[in-house]
């Protein structure tokens, strides 16, 4: 037990899940197009980029982390594993590299302006008139910045990779670029909670720290309403089937029952392990709808 428990840390707080879970997400986009060998080196990108982003962002808060009054069981971990984060930071680093000269023209054109947001929020740069600041620090940026980011890694990316820049215009793809940016969006907000306490340490405006937990809730159960609103309309306009439109459903139905669980009280894997599985749940019953 303690070694499944000490496999799960490595996992969760690595930012391993969460890489495969920009996999999961970037695949749905896939679906129904004929996958190439360039499409698969994109998945291989996304899981490393992913993953060097994330780590980026741990070893660049190390040093507040080590400090910190508010440190879980989670930045304990982040703490004691730091040559471990750097290692893979590093292998991320080369395979990421080694994949960009796979990918095509366009999709490399198209990734240069998410992927500098993307580092900006995991590294600090110089703003004009400000001192050096993570992006995430800004006041309410961070949860748009991140359903943004990924959103375009997870949509755009495949899309232009499979048929070039045109294919984001078209009616489809606009809305599942929307339904992708609320669902993130949602569940986004359940880690402003968690982070409630170190947020208001550093002086980081979240939507929690203005609105309160109970209302940020209700704000992360809303748009997981638009986000099944807008599976609706691209069902309905036969952009996915109904199997499909059910499974989209059902993940937004798990993903709002644990964001109604939500308090100060849950335990660290709740959100590291619950919270961002939701992405993993999608990816799954998505795919088991095809075989219907």
């Amino acid at each position: 037990m303690r070694l499944f428990r000490k496999a799960i840390h490595y996992f969760v707080f690595g930012n391993f899940l969460i890489a495969f879970s920009s996999v999961g997400l970037t695949h749905l986009s896939q679906l129904g197009k004929e996958l190439t060998t360039g499409d698969l080196h994109l998945l291989v990108f996304v899981f490393f980029s992913t993953l060097l982003v994330y780590n980026l962002n741990l070893i660049e808060g190390m040093k507040g982390l080590k400090s910190s009054a508010f440190r879980s069981v989670r930045h304990n971990w982040i703490v004691k594993h730091e040559k471990f984060i750097w290692a893979f930071s590093f292998l991320s680093l080369i395979v990421s590299v080694a994949e960009l000269t796979a990918l095509k023209e366009d999709t490399l054109i198209f990734l240069l302006v998410p992927g500098l947001f993307a580092l900006g929020y995991a590294v600090p740069i110089k703003l004009p008139g400000m001192k050096t600041i993570r992006l995430r620090e800004l006041p309410f940026v961070k949860i748009f910045l991140v359903a943004w980011v990924w959103a375009t890694f997870t949509v755009g990316l495949p899309l232009v990779q499979q048929s070039g820049m045109q294919e984001l215009l078209t009616t489809d793809n606009f809305l599942l670029f929307f339904s992708r940016t609320v669902f993130i969006f949602a569940i986004t907000i359940p880690f402003d909670i968690r982070d409630l306490a170190y947020d208001s340490d550093k002086h980081i405006a979240t939507i929690p720290s203005r609105f309160g937990i109970e209302k940020s809730k209700y704000i992360s159960l809303f748009l997981l309403f638009i986000f099944i609103a807008s599976s609706f309309v691209r069902c309905n306009f036969g952009f996915c089937n109904l199997y499909e439109f059910c499974a989209l459903v059902t993940s937004a139905l798990v993903s709002a029952v644990l964001v109604v669980m939500v308090n100060s009280q849950r335990k660290e894997l709740f959100y590291s392990l619950g919270i961002e599985g939701t992405m993993i749940i999608q990816w799954t019953v998505v795919l088991l709808s095809t075989l219907l």
